[in-house]
């Protein structure tokens, strides 16, 4: 194989597998490391683990939702409280429209969303957390379709009522003698489903 040949299969290549990543508790390596250094302090592997306890933990955070006691794993802390605030202004606007409606809200109970910290290890929290995403794309996805679908629909209906006005239209010219309130109605219809076309077209 060329040199050539040789830095474009480089450049091509995937990328290596990730070296897998196995989660210890603290606590496990706190007890590897006394007995390690009960018997050999200055053991590399002693001062590996010892470094590696020294870096900043890896702070997950997720919502509690207290009601119905659901737990969500979250990006970070901003993205937990954006979402917490978010489900408790839901709350809130669910009772004042039922008030609204004259319901009784004697037995609200007012939703309660808390920040914490997650209760799952950093590969199970982002694991939901992905599985979360996935399902709510592919709902907007079908939304999407559903939207393109009424979209279609709607353009079929509004070219329809166009032709339809027009056949009116030279209908009134041919005929004659129709009522003016009922030719500028005819009219004034057409001119709306044009300007709907124009602006869904655009």
């Amino acid at each position: 194989m060329s040199t050539i040949e040789q830095q474009i299969a480089a450049l091509t290549a995937p990328s290596s597998p990730a070296v897998e990543v196995l989660s210890i508790e603290r606590a496990t390596v706190e007890t590897i490391l006394a007995e390690l250094e009960a018997t050999d302090p200055i053991r590399p592997i002693v001062t590996y683990l010892r470094a590696k306890l020294a870096e900043p933990k890896i702070e997950l955070w997720a919502i509690h939702s207290v009601g119905p006691g659901e737990e969500y794993p979250c990006l970070n802390k901003e993205d937990a409280e954006r979402r917490a605030k978010e489900l408790r202004d839901l709350g809130d606007e669910m009772k004042a429209e039922r008030i609204a409606r004259g319901e009784s809200v004697e037995m609200w109970t007012d939703w309660v969303t808390n920040v914490i910290p997650s209760p799952w290890e950093p590969a199970e929290h982002f694991e939901i957390m992905a599985e979360e995403w996935m399902n709510d794309a592919d709902s907007v996805r079908q939304h999407a379709i559903k939207l393109t679908a009424d979209q279609e629909q709607l353009v079929a209906a509004l070219k329809l009522t166009r032709e339809n006005l027009r056949a009116c239209q030279a209908t009134i010219h041919l005929c004659g003698g129709f009522d003016p309130a009922y030719v500028n109605e005819a009219q004034a219809a057409m001119k709306v489903a044009d300007e709907a076309l124009s602006k869904i077209s655009a």
